[in-house]
């Protein structure tokens, strides 16, 4: 999963005894945002300026740590840095400020972390300009700590983020600044924040619950976010061409390529993969956009039915045939004729399909005279053309004419990291305003093979959205045939002697479900922390060599190029 994916109604729930609001699975109250100033000014006047900032700074810290914990538990994010992001997107989401990193390092394994960026309308500093007037001092201790806490729970160590220019000294956003300890020159005993007081404990939990006071903005809030959000979606006003995946994203490169041309396309993939969503991709690219879009099913009409429907009659060329007809092949005029399963063509049409293809033009059944045509032809098959050109069912001659521009569209369980964005883009046509899927569904569904493809994954969303109106979508609103089939005993799990990796893979998946998903506990289990349960069972796309992490600014805020 990739931070962008974090939506605020889904990370915000109400649910639990008392239908109570939900943040990072702990229940929260909300409070008027005075009640924070008020309390701070309170605390200072009886602890003093110094202890109260370590309090606030400690209080924080704690709150940050303990999401960054809920988070890995519940998702299952593509890497540490997309883990990190989410702290970005979740310090907007409970209205403790706008967040923008400028620039970071962040490699966990050689120790590497650095970051600069910028805190827009932070809580803390809007209420202190409030109630204060400006401060000789930066006062973001909520933010910081938070921000700290949570990073040192994504980089496995301790970070410190400080605050480095605050709007109320008089700058015009407040700034900060994020290293290890060691790049600060600091020891752990040396930072307050990260060893709290047993003394202190009552004050840090009334502080946490202060926290929820932060809610009451998120609600003017949320259109904002969904809209900038909606921006980041892939692929934007392409009618359904939802991808995340690499092999989709080079599918879509090839058919930006070949759309301007002429040149015949035969698309293969397994049945439910989206073949026509590509074919009616590619005319929109073509050029012929304001030219007709035809499409025929070859495996859906007779022999007989299919010649006419082709490539036309004339009047009496057989019984009922009462007029002149203009086949698709002319009907398309200038725009797309698109050939949907053309390996169910009988040998004879594939003989005449291939004579059209390579003179450009058609005989009606029972004329004399051939008609030119100006059609592009885009074809579509789930067969293995190659193979039945070897078993003498399909002529080797058409295959090489069909596939002058082959694309082949992967199945959907080799690409899951495009079953989340699907199946949101799905639930969004059905249901609009639905609240979405709870972490658990989207664990079953990336655990399901999807024989069906795209078009099973789409009625299982539909399915959930029927029996779940008005909330979360949970496993238990999914199709039965959901369940992954997988080894259900630990003697099954190498009977196909699988590589050392693959097998901690499928015991990680083993003991998670024998844990009904609870990584917590799967984690005591098998000895590990939460954060390594999670990286074994994430999909394996990473690419390989070193990471190389770059921020690439746009006018809709920062990007994350890998």
């Amino acid at each position: 999963m990739k931070a962008d994916d974090l939506r605020t109604r889904e990370v915000l729930t109400q649910r639990g005894q008392g239908d109570f609001p939900v943040f990072a699975g702990s229940r929260i109250m909300i409070m008027g945002t005075r009640s924070l100033g008020q309390m701070t000014e309170d605390v200072t006047s009886i602890l003093g300026a110094e202890q109260t900032t370590l309090m606030l700074e400690r209080s924080g810290y704690h709150a940050g740590l303990a999401t960054a914990t809920a988070m890995a538990e519940h998702y299952d994010w593509d890497s540490d840095l997309e883990w990190f992001r989410a702290g970005v997107l979740l310090r907007s989401i409970c209205g403790l400020a706008h967040e923008r990193l400028d620039q970071f390092t962040f490699d966990s394994k050689k120790g590497l972390f650095q970051a600069t960026g910028t805190w827009r309308d932070s809580l803390e500093a809007t209420q202190w300009l409030r109630q204060k007037g400006p401060s000789p001092t930066p006062v973001c201790h909520i933010l910081a700590g938070w921000a700290s806490g949570y990073a040192s729970g994504c980089f496995g160590a301790p970070v410190l983020i400080k605050e480095t220019a605050c709007r109320a000294q008089g700058d015009r956003v407040c700034r900060f600044e994020g290293r290890t300890l060691e790049g600060w020159g600091l020891t752990p005993p040396a930072v307050g924040m990260m060893h709290g007081q047993t003394s202190m404990k009552e004050s840090m939990d009334r502080m946490r619950m202060q926290l929820a006071a932060a809610w009451e903005e998120v609600e003017c809030q949320r259109a904002e976010l969904q809209s900038l959000k909606r921006g980041l979606e892939c692929p934007g006003p392409d009618q359904g061409f939802v991808y995340r995946s690499e092999k989709m994203a080079q599918v879509r490169l090839l058919a930006e390529k070949v759309a301007p041309s002429s040149a015949t396309v035969l698309i293969s993939g397994e049945s439910g993969t989206g073949k026509e969503v590509l074919v009616r991709f590619i005319h929109r690219y073509s050029g012929r956009l304001s030219k007709p879009f035809m499409a025929v099913d070859c495996a859906t009409l007779p022999q007989h039915l299919l010649e006419s429907e082709l490539f036309g009659h004339v009047r009496g060329a057989f019984t009922g045939a009462d007029r002149d007809k203009r086949g698709l092949f002319v009907e398309a005029g200038e725009g797309t004729l698109f050939l949907d399963e053309v390996g169910e063509l009988p040998l004879n049409l594939q003989a005449k399909l291939l004579r059209a293809l390579q003179e450009r033009v058609v005989r009606p059944v029972g004329g004399l005279d051939s008609i030119t045509y100006k059609a592009r032809i885009v074809t579509a098959t789930n067969r293995n053309l190659a193979t039945m050109v070897s078993e003498g069912r399909f002529r080797e001659d058409l295959f090489f004419r069909l596939s002058v521009f082959p694309i082949t569209l992967p199945p959907l369980r080799e690409r899951r990291e495009d079953i989340l964005p699907l199946s949101r883009y799905f639930l969004e046509k059905i249901s609009p305003g639905h609240p979405g899927f709870s972490p658990e569904a989207v664990r079953k569904m990336s655990l399901h093979q999807w024989p069906g493809n795209i078009r099973e994954l789409q009625n299982a969303v539909e399915h959930a959205a029927v029996l779940s109106p008005g909330h979360h979508i949970g496993p238990e609103h999914l199709p039965a045939a959901l369940s992954a089939a997988a080894p259900n005993s630990l003697s099954q799990l190498a009977t196909d002697l699988p590589t050392q990796a693959e097998l901690i893979r499928r015991y990680t998946q083993y003991v998670l479900r024998q844990t009904n998903g609870n990584r917590a506990h799967a984690a005591r289990i098998m000895g590990v922390h939460v954060s390594t349960l999670w990286r074994r069972t994430r999909d394996e796309k990473d690419p390989p060599g070193p990471e190389r992490v770059g921020w690439v600014g746009s006018g809709q805020g920062n990007y994350l190029n890998l």
